[in-house]
């Protein structure tokens, strides 16, 4: 794994400093301590540092052709880069080293711009041809390996991490419509960044520079095709073999590796398929909190126990948690999922062992985990009972809906139920409503935040399957997955130099589960019913039966306390050189929100931390 940048101007005589290319990198240092190059040529750039992994002694980048016409810099990894290098070798293509990088210079000669669409793995890539002087980059599938960017100035820049941009003389004025749907998310989904004139490419996207213009192109799509008249044991068999397969490729390597395990089934899946393909036992990693109700650590040893795996354990007790002055520096946009802080600390804890770690992230998603899913399968079935209007009425009249039967009472059922189900599915599975953000957000920002839930709206609506969970699914590979779930995992593991795997999100993996019947997914009222079954021949019949929980922190009670003192400090700060934080949110409205939350009138963390974060972001990233 590794950090990118480069600068590619669309006048080839033009001349890029190498100083600048190595300053940009120099800012990635975290993803790639292992070694740093740069590359200056007509016109352009490339700079690259290095956590090496494959090929220890040949893989050093920017690499280039033997004939030096295309050059590349490149993070991530290709699994299935050694069929493909003997694909290109019986076409002629000669190799000088064992890396996955040449295979991606040698493809690209080979298949242009249909080579992103060719490749298994994580990436974010760009290849420069000297010669026609263009560009080509790519983001793999998921959005796994980040790709942020900017044109101005006549010149195209790019880097794994915003921070890499701030090299160059960026504008620093904030999208109020990125900030807006940072407060409803807790993240910025792609292709905003935060700033004006960044942008991020989109996950299973390419793009193509030539001539001054930027052009972008998606090159693979999740298609849902359950077949109705599916095998059940069947199904269950290709799929215990396609995890083998994804657990199997994401073993190479010349590092130690080792799992993360938490209490859940899909990290516990993770290590039993570790085992049976090695053929050996492994060494696990997790973390616990003193705290017990957030404490994993007796779900994760028993499952460490059943499969022989020795297993690593640290407790993390308030100091640690509440400790995050690494926080800023990592997430160098607005994110405020505080599920990052143990993601972060178990990244620490695995670093101390190995440089290669395996998550079990996407078993939710692939297979139908999320009780929002459910809930909202739920809620459109019931939808039909009634005209719209009258839902909408209900709602009205009745907002907690109390009443209602426990296995409809979902968050904001009633209000939900008089809306169309993308708009539905957009205010549940949100932080906050539009309103709420609205109502901290100060008003000049207004008119131009638009509709924070409008990414999640249009995801939902641009799945032509009539199935609820499919497109709920849908939503979340477009806007939760990429743009939370994948950031804090890739910046919480890459600022302690370790690289993340998560055989789940597999693509292909993903493109069979997309053939399971939804159903399948929540018999018994459950979800994830179809892999419980999948994995009742492999796992503890205990751990199939666990609740889930989120990889959670007391939030809650920490605004009541540290948190909470921390944003009233925010609400008064006046660092010199920075914007305000009363410049974009009410402070009076904040206050408020924090006093309520003390007396136990509502649970008002979210928007606390999210403030907090955003005022830590303000001082850090535009002063």
């Amino acid at each position: 794994m590794c950090g990118i940048a480069g600068v590619f101007a669309f006048d080839a005589t033009r001349t890029v400093p190498a100083e600048l290319a190595r300053a940009m990198a120099d800012r990635l240092a975290h993803r790639g301590p292992d070694g740093a190059g740069v590359r200056v040529g007509p016109g352009y750039a490339l700079s690259h540092r290095r956590l090496s992994i494959v090929d220890i002694a040949g893989g050093a980048q920017p690499m280039a052709l033997p004939d030096e016409r295309l050059w590349i810099t490149f993070n991530g990894e290709i699994y299935n880069y050694l069929e493909l290098r003997a694909e290109l070798a019986a076409g002629g293509a000669t190799f000088r080293t064992n890396s996955d990088t040449e295979v991606l210079l040698q493809g690209y000669r080979t298949w242009g711009t249909g080579l992103a669409a060719r490749l298994r793995g994580m990436f974010a890539f760009a290849i420069v041809d000297e010669t026609a002087h263009t560009l080509y980059a790519a983001r793999d599938r998921l959005g796994k390996k980040p790709f942020y960017w900017t044109e101005s100035d006549g010149r195209f820049a790019f880097g794994s991490e915003l921070k890499a941009l701030h090299a160059l003389e960026i504008d620093r004025r904030l999208r109020p419509d990125a900030v807006a749907q940072y407060f409803a998310l807790r993240y910025v989904p792609d292709p905003l960044a935060i700033f004006e004139g960044v942008q991020k490419l989109p996950p299973a996207h390419w793009c193509f520079v030539e001539d001054g213009r930027v052009r972008q192109q998606r090159y693979w799509q999740l298609e849902f095709r359950p077949d109705p008249a599916a095998n059940r044991p069947d199904k269950q068999r290709e799929v215990l073999e396609q995890l083998d397969e994804a657990v199997r490729i994401r073993l190479m390597g010349e590092v130690p590796l080792a799992p993360f395990l938490s209490s859940g089934i899909d990290s516990y899946a993770i290590v039993d398929s570790m085992t049976r393909t090695l053929g050996r036992s492994v060494t696990a990693c997790t973390i616990g909190f003193s705290d017990p109700a957030f404490d994993e650590r007796p779900g994760a040893r028993e499952s460490a126990a059943a499969c022989g795996a020795a297993l690593i354990e640290e407790e993390l007790g308030p100091d640690d948690l509440l400790e995050l002055d690494w926080f800023t520096d990592t997430f160098d946009e607005p994110f405020s999922d505080s599920s990052a802080v143990p993601t972060y600390h178990v990244s620490r804890l695995a670093r101390r062992h190995v440089t290669v770690a395996l998550s079990g992230d996407g078993g939710d998603e692939g297979f139908g985990g999320y009780r929002r899913y459910l809930f909202d399968e739920r809620e459109n079935r019931t939808r039909r009972w009634l005209p719209r209007g009258l839902w909408r009425a209900l709602g009205a009249a009745y907002p907690k809906a109390d009443w209602l039967p426990r296995w409809l009472r979902g968050k904001r059922t009633l209000q939900n139920l008089g809306l169309r189900p993308a708009v539905a599915y957009a205010r549940s599975v949100s932080a906050h409503l539009g309103e709420e953000v609205l109502a901290v957000l100060r008003p000049e920002h207004h008119a131009a935040a638009g509709d924070p839930h409008a990414p999640l709206i249009a995801a939902y609506e641009a799945c032509t399957d009539g199935s609820p969970l499919h497109r709920a699914v849908h939503t979340d590979l477009l806007t939760w997955l990429p743009g939370d779930i994948l950031v804090k995992v890739d910046r919480a593991s890459m600022a302690v130099s370790l690289e993340c795997r998560a055989p789940f999100l597999d693509h292909r993996l993903l493109e069979h589960a997309a053939t399971i019947p939804p159903a399948w997914h929540f018999e018994g009222g459950r979800t994830k019913s179809f892999l419980r079954r999948t994995f009742a021949e492999r796992l503890l019949p205990a751990a199939l039966e666990r609740p889930k929980r989120g990889f959670s922190v007391p939030l809650r009670r920490w605004c009541k306390g540290p948190v909470g003192d921390a944003v009233e400090q925010a609400l008064a700060d006046r660092h010199r050189g920075a914007p305000l934080l009363g410049e974009w949110v009410e402070p009076d409205v904040v206050r408020e929100l924090l006093e309520r939350h003390r007396r136990g009138v509502g649970d008002h963390a979210e928007m606390l931390f999210a403030v907090l974060v955003f005022a830590r972001f303000l001082r850090r990233w535009c002063a």
